[in-house]
């Protein structure tokens, strides 16, 4: 709950033109000696000076508390729910931010809670804290802007972002590719992605080749593998970079949920057990997001 010592509260551009406007009506005033002009005066800096207690109370005794953290891939944002509450009383115009996320601009009524999604930018992946919360307002007219402070012990995870047009999920434990099978057995064909080296040739849309369009893949979904596929970091290309080697894993993890094939990561210093299903990949792509910089 906000207390009056965490609370700041500054005149904003407008408020500092009304008080520039005051300043003018009393030196007028005294200048000629206009009962009238003091009268006037006054009344706008009383005015002014009920604002700032209005805008005091509105945020006086706001409770805030986190929800929860959501889930994303480099490159997008990542949500982090909270909950509002104003007490007895109707908070109007009150401003919830955090560091690089869009402010929300919500009205809470009172003896009820109100949930807020803050978006913050994922550059990159890894663990993302929601840091310092900005709650403002400038109610009731503008003339003043209060706000305080809060920080939550709120984190969540950024899933590296997967390869474009990856390779087709290596061979199960049986040594037989999942879509190899699929292409023979109950599989339909979903699309074409661009060749990539060591894809199998009878998979090729040789079709596509003659018109001239291009060297490209056939994808298929459905069917599955005897056994769970075995992603392993080792098995990768030496060539590869780390960042594109963890953007491949990804990729197969994304590719082995859409086909319902269990699969198995193994990661340097880390390895998954066989499985499958939405807790078994959120456990991958958060190990995948985790992996250090400089792993080898």
């Amino acid at each position: 709950m906000l207390r009056h010592r965490r609370i700041y509260i500054l005149p904003t551009r407008r408020g500092l033109a009304v008080f520039g406007v005051i300043a003018l009506m009393l030196l007028t005033s005294l200048n000629y000696a206009l009962s009238l002009g003091f009268a006037a005066t006054f009344l706008l800096a009383g005015f002014a000076a009920a604002a700032l207690l209005h805008t005091f109370r509105n945020l006086a005794g706001i409770e805030l508390a986190p929800l929860a953290a959501g889930e994303t891939f480099a490159g997008g944002t990542l949500p982090f729910m909270l909950a509002i509450a104003g007490s007895a009383s109707a908070r109007h115009a009150i401003t919830v931010a955090a560091g690089g996320s869009a402010p929300v601009t919500v009205d809470v009524i009172p003896d009820a809670a109100l949930p807020v999604t803050l978006e913050v930018p994922a550059p990159k992946r890894g663990r993302i804290a929601l840091g310092r919360v900005t709650l403002s307002s400038d109610f009731p007219v503008g003339l003043w802007r209060g706000w305080a402070y809060i920080h939550f012990p709120l984190a969540g995870v950024v899933f590296p972002a997967p390869e474009a047009d990856a390779p087709p999920l290596p061979p199960g434990r049986d040594g037989e590719d999942a879509q190899s099978e699929s292409r023979d057995g109950d599989a339909d064909l979903s699309g074409l992605r661009s060749y990539q080296p060591g894809d199998p040739l009878q998979r090729v849309a040789w079709k596509a080749v003659a018109r001239g369009a291009g060297w490209h893949t056939k994808h298929f979904e459905g069917g599955g593998s005897k056994g769970p596929a075995d992603l392993a970091w080792n098995a990768l290309p030496r060539a590869l970079a780390t960042d594109a080697r963890i953007a491949r894993l990804t990729a197969w993890v994304l590719a082995a949920e859409r086909v319902a094939r269990p699969f198995a990561l193994h990661l340097p210093g880390q390895a998954l057990s066989a499985g499958q299903g939405r807790e078994h990949r959120r456990a991958a792509l958060t190990a995948l997001a985790m992996l250090p910089e400089n792993v080898q």
